[in-house]
């Protein structure tokens, strides 16, 4: 099988972050080519060798579209080979432990388009922080980018792109799952609300912003309604719980790679807040307002949800 991971990833310097190296050694098992998609800059000499080490290629690209419009780029580069499967990844999770279960899936099922999470949350869709495009699906997805190119606002790229090309492949009759199913789920995005649920059932990642807390304003408005625990210390003592001995990262280490996570007074200043909303949600007078105060702070940071 001719296959070829496109994986991206953003970061500053000229090291390739730790948690990265670990998500790529792990793909490389998977895909004939694993090729790393980043911003430009200058990659010190011992990361030339790393890369070259593990067959890695490099591709540095101008930071626009995110991941969408790195992924843009290098479908037009690679277009001329005739691939049996596509992965497209980014570097928005912490790989945990050994993807071979989910490839086991993928290789057993007749799915075209793959991922880690199927969600119902504004129309069933795959979450596009992990996909695998097979065969029959890959004609598809490119005309997709093609027609689309690339969209500049995160709300655009959610929309256009996340939602918008599961709904074009099953439109066009291809085979769309999730290795998670939460298709029947509306209501929430389950790579962060239920985050715990997914650690218990085995998931191989967890989403990068639970453990470096780098939220939008407005989602703590989400994370209230829904009594999300906040504290990344809960997370990362259920992964090693969890996936003991089948751990292939310094969860430790990732966690101050990542900024460290929060610091004591700004978990518990949510979880005042939290309170608070308990509280505020029993009249349905003061819960309002309470919204309306979260939105207009959203609103006035110009953050597109």
């Amino acid at each position: 099988m001719k296959s070829i991971c496109l994986f991206s990833s953003y970061f500053q310097g000229g090291e390739i972050p730790y948690y990265v190296k670990v998500y790529l050694e792990e793909l490389g098992n998977y895909f004939e080519e694993v090729v790393l998609l980043t911003n430009e800059k200058v990659l010190g000499e011992k990361e030339g060798e790393y890369l070259a080490k593990h067959a890695i290629k490099l591709r540095l690209y101008d930071n626009e579209g995110m991941d969408f419009g790195m992924w843009h780029k290098a479908l037009n580069e690679f277009k001329e080979v005739d691939y049996d499967r596509i992965g497209l990844i980014n570097d928005s999770c912490i790989l945990l432990k050994s993807l071979q279960p989910f490839f086991d899936w993928v290789n057993l099922s007749s799915l075209d388009y793959a991922g880690m999470i199927a969600t119902g949350k504004v129309s069933l869709h795959i979450q596009s922080y992990f996909l695998v495009v097979n065969k029959n699906a890959i004609g598809h997805v490119r005309r997709f980018f093609e027609v689309n190119g690339i969209k500049k606002t995160y709300k655009g790229i959610i929309m256009n792109y996340e939602i918008g090309l599961s709904e074009y492949l099953l439109a066009k009759d291809m085979k769309i799952g999730g290795y998670y199913d939460y298709s029947a789920r509306k209501d929430v995005n389950p790579a962060f609300i239920l985050a715990g649920e997914l650690i218990k059932k085995g998931s191989p990642i967890i989403k990068k912003k639970i453990l470096s807390h780098t939220y939008y304003v407005g989602d703590y408005l989400t994370w209230f309604r829904n009594n999300f625990i906040i504290d990344h210390r809960y997370y990362v003592a259920l992964i090693k719980d969890v996936c003991k001995g089948n751990l292939i990262v310094d969860i430790d280490k990732v966690v101050l790679e990542v900024q460290g996570g929060a610091s004591l007074s700004y978990i518990r200043k949510y979880n005042f807040g939290l309170a608070v909303y308990k509280i505020l949600s029993k009249s349905f007078i003061l819960k309002f307002i309470f919204h309306q105060l979260i939105l207009l702070r959203r609103r006035l940071r110009k953050e597109e949800k």
